[in-house]
């Protein structure tokens, strides 16, 4: 009885580790990937670099959208007539993928929602 219940408390601490880890793992390779990808026009901090660019601490529209759909702006990028400038597909990267992209989405909630 006692081993049942030693393997189900194991078995539960290595299943909480391992969502943790994950979450962890792919907090740093979005922010890796924001900063070779997006901080040239977001800057570090996301305040936005250059003139025309969204500030994403104070402009939290973004925030709101789930992340589905912020995953298909990103991929497509975002044209606004209005506007002065506009976002690559990919942030001009080609080839950035789903999970790079889904990794960077995780680090912007993270980093830039406090």
């Amino acid at each position: 009885m006692m081993n049942v219940k030693v393997i189900k408390i194991t078995s539960l601490f290595l299943c909480f580790l391992f969502l943790y880890t994950t979450g962890v793992d792919a907090t740093y390779r979005g922010e890796k990937l924001y900063m070779q990808n997006c901080m040239v026009c977001h800057a570090d901090d996301g305040s936005g670099a250059m003139p025309g660019v969204l500030d994403l601490e104070e402009n939290r529209a973004w925030s709101s959208i789930d992340d589905i759909k912020l995953l298909t702006r990103l991929k497509q990028g975002i044209q606004k007539p209005d506007a002065s400038i506009s976002m690559p597909a990919k942030g001009g990267n080609p080839a950035l993928t789903d999970k790079d992209l889904k990794e960077i989405i995780i680090y912007m909630r993270q980093s830039f929602l406090k």
